[in-house]
């Protein structure tokens, strides 16, 4: 989690800060949360964009999961594809 955290912040992205293994990133709309995580699920990085209702209006959201079952290069491809599709 560490490490992608750390992927995430060199590619100028801003996870919500914690420990846990769900990594969440404001987005804003929920049509961007919703937009992005379809482009990368199509791009084979597994992602959930939640938006209102689940959460309030304007805090819409990307979560990933990450277990230590991914390797360091998985991270970094989604990493990647995170920080260009919120570009």
């Amino acid at each position: 989690v560490v490490t992608f955290r750390r992927l995430l912040a060199e590619g100028g992205l801003e996870p919500l800060p914690g420990d846990s293994a769900i990594v969440p990133l404001i987005v804003g709309e929920t049509s961007v949360a919703l937009d992005a995580s379809s482009r990368l699920l199509d791009g084979g990085v597994f992602v959930t964009g939640f938006g209102y209702p689940v959460v309030p209006e304007g805090t819409a959201r990307i979560r990933a999961q990450i277990s230590a079952a991914h390797t360091v290069s998985q991270l970094t491809t989604a990493a990647d594809a995170l920080a260009a599709a919120l570009a």
